[in-house]
């Protein structure tokens, strides 16, 4: 494995995400899925003659209802009202991916079944996953409106691995990234592009930055030369999730761009292993501020995070190593002496 390797995405700088909108038969006792094909219908309590069609347009989960929301979103904005346009954002997008999602699982049960209804349903999937992204671009722009680049990164890197680089939508989403300054390199090149684009922002304002991981570590120092162990370990903390989400998404981009512009996939997977190695480090350092407190218990495993990351053999993992060896996790040096 190399620096590169994906941790488990940190949750530092993700969008709150909203309860479920349908409970969908949480039973308590109840831990298996039982698949039910086969087995005899369960009769009807209320007669068919009494049951009437949901009308759509009254509906939260519907497209009519999703597009009622973004219709509340755009008057929100107008208003300059930017927490409710973000609260209604946030709901259609989640319409929106739950209709895709439940016209895919239809779309999977008919197939071989009735093509006909597969086919309709698995469009409706596309259409609404579409939307889902269209609402999604409107929610960075309102978060980049207020200066919160930190909530707009993760979404338009979500756009552009759902849409693709070379449509519409995950073009514009990649010049807001950008204009953010995340990126470097245009897309699509100058001489291709129409116009010169916007001036990319100053990163030392942006949290999710190489340079707002940095703060953040330096801020850490600080507090360890202050003797201030618990304000280093929040610092230390927010800088390895920092760096860990950029890892995470420089690798989205990279791939996002891999066959389309081989330069600027390699200049994120290159940025993905910089910021992994940064997070590493961070890590080590989380791990002697729980080690100068006497807490193996949180060190340990930080420890071989860094191991399974770095490798045994290199610096990094060298020194995770030797950690585990003085607390006595591990009972054998390595290097072996002699440089067996």
């Amino acid at each position: 494995m190399t620096t590169a390797q994906r941790w488990p995405r940190l949750s530092l700088l993700s969008l709150p995400i909203a309860a479920t909108l349908l409970g969908l038969g949480a039973v308590t006792g109840q831990a298996q899925e039982i698949n039910v094909r086969g087995l005899e219908p369960v009769p009807e309590i209320t007669h068919p003659n009494e049951l009437r069609p949901l009308s759509q347009a009254s509906s939260l989960l519907s497209l009519e209802g999703g597009q009622r929301l973004v219709n509340e979103a755009s008057s929100a904005v107008a208003a300059q009202n930017y927490s409710l346009a973000t609260t209604k954002l946030q709901e259609a997008r989640q319409v929106y991916n739950q209709l895709s999602n439940f016209y895919q699982q239809l779309a999977a049960s008919f197939t071989g079944i009735d093509n006909r209804i597969s086919a309709s349903q698995r469009q409706r999937a596309l259409d609404t996953a579409q939307l889902r992204d269209d609402a999604t671009y409107q929610l960075a722009i309102v978060h980049r409106a207020q200066n919160q680049p930190e909530l707009a990164v993760p979404l338009l890197v979500q756009i552009i691995r759902s849409q693709q680089p070379t449509r519409d939508l995950g073009k514009r989403a990649y010049q807001q990234l950008f204009e953010l300054g995340f990126v470097d390199t245009a897309f699509p090149r100058p001489d291709e592009a129409e116009g010169e684009g916007a001036r990319p922002l100053p990163q030392s304002t942006n949290l999710l930055s190489l340079e707002g991981g940095q703060r953040l570590m330096m801020e850490a120092t600080s507090a360890i030369g202050a003797q201030n162990y618990s304000l280093a370990i929040t610092k230390l903390q927010e800088a390895r999730q920092v760096y860990n989400q950029l890892s995470n998404f420089y690798q989205d981009l990279a791939a996002s761009f891999t066959g389309i512009d081989n330069a600027i996939s390699a200049t994120n997977r290159q940025r993905a292993l910089d910021t992994a190695q940064l997070r590493d480090e961070a890590t080590y350092q989380l791990a002697i501020v729980h080690r100068a407190q006497n807490q193996p218990e949180l060190a340990v495993p930080l420890l071989v995070q860094i191991i399974g990351s770095q490798q045994p053999t290199r610096d990094l993992g060298k020194r995770a190593y030797q950690q585990l060896f003085e607390l006595g996790f591990a009972d054998t040096t390595f290097p072996r002496a002699g440089g067996g």
